[in-house]
């Protein structure tokens, strides 16, 4: 079988990452001769690139009402006459623009997959052409979905991302949940020694909820409660965030470390794990922390549904209120038996969601 993956490029994000871990495995599986593929070379995982078939083939499709479309696939279209896949396997919506206007063989089984709610594939009502945003979603839209075929299947990540396929895509396109997965070689088990220490995963962005996380920390503070909160990942509003975390002096509470390497590391030291989104697609970080034995305090994203037990292997906070995340990180730092518990749970948990059984799923797809 002959596989392409593309995604238009290897920035830090969990659509990347899976990416990258789909490919390796892939490729240690006998008759298996699979492609990765990027528009460009920025990359955020060296580490993890050594050892991968990655190709940068350059390649845009930006589109306009006003018909002075940009499209350059030739280099992408050329290499994929050659290469002749059995299937091309796409992440991320520039992904699909770019690859609406390559021409495929009959053979070739499209896999779309659905990283999260992509909105420009809502359906839209009359509204549509009276908002700027809305006409340009619907504009790409129409042009995906020409390109799709009775050969298209569309992968969500999580149940409620498979409620938005199902409402917003074609009846003829078949939808599949496969959640995401995690290199369980890489994330294992923490030693059970005493620690303060909470570990928070994700790009510094607006809707990853970094503010509430930060006052969190500070009603703990407040309650006299010594806690460290390791914040891994950049983005646009650090210098907000490092900003607040100077007014309320919580320097030493709050760290950010920015991009790293191996969050294993430090998921490994901690006693639980936070994550404060306002919209989560899936959740990710939550698995490789759980894999680390950690029990997780989180918030209500939709899409981190699927792998919150509550009580179990963690808590779901549904008010974005810092006053109960705090009291949830309070109950686990004070109650030893229950974290341990909670985290022994959450390990067992974790198990289900390795790159073994992601990749035979995925192949069961492939040849569905």
């Amino acid at each position: 079988m002959k596989i392409i993956h593309v995604i238009p490029n290897l920035k830090k994000g969990g659509a990347e990452r899976l990416a990258l871990n789909s490919v390796s495995a892939l490729q240690s599986l006998p008759n298996i001769d699979v492609q990765l593929i990027t528009f460009d070379s920025e990359n955020d995982y060296k580490f993890l690139t050594k050892t991968i078939n990655w190709k940068v083939i350059p390649a845009k499709a930006i589109p306009s009402l006003s018909g002075k479309s940009l499209v350059e696939v030739k280099q992408l279209q050329a290499y994929i006459d050659t290469f002749q896949p059995d299937v091309i396997h796409s992440h991320l919506f520039e992904t699909e623009m770019v690859l609406a206007h390559i021409s495929l063989l009959a053979k070739t089984k499209r896999i779309v997959h659905f990283h999260d709610n992509m909105h420009q594939f809502r359906k839209l009502g009359f509204n549509t052409f009276f908002n700027k945003s809305y006409l340009t979603d619907f504009f790409e839209k129409r042009i995906v979905l020409k390109s799709y075929s009775e050969n298209t299947i569309a992968i969500a990540i999580s149940i409620n991302t498979k409620v938005y396929c199902e409402r917003n895509l074609p009846q003829m396109f078949r939808k599949v949940l496969l959640h995401n997965a995690v290199d369980l070689k890489v994330f294992r088990n923490y030693s059970s020694f005493a620690s303060n220490q909470i570990t928070l995963i994700g790009s510094l962005v607006e809707n990853k909820g970094h503010l509430l996380a930060i006052y969190t920390i500070n009603e703990l503070k407040n309650r006299g409660i010594d806690v460290k909160l390791n914040c891994l990942g950049d983005g646009i509003e650090r210098k907000k965030l490092e900003k607040l975390v100077n007014e309320l002096k919580l320097e030493k509470e709050i760290v950010f470390h920015g991009n790293i390497d191996s969050p294993e590391t430090f998921l490994q030291h901690s006693f639980c794990y936070l994550l404060t989104s306002k919209s989560e697609a899936f959740g990710l970080t939550i698995i490789e922390a759980m894999a680390c034995g950690l029990p997780v305090v989180c918030t209500d994203g939709k899409g981190n549904r699927d792998l919150i037990q509550e009580g179990e292997n963690g808590f779901m906070v549904l008010e974005r209120n810092p006053k109960l995340l705090a009291d949830k990180i309070e109950l686990l730092l004070k109650k030893e038996d229950l974290r341990l518990e909670m985290g022994e749970k959450a390990r067992k948990f974790a198990q289900g969601f390795g790159m073994d059984n992601y990749v035979k799923e995925l192949l069961s797809v492939y040849k569905s």
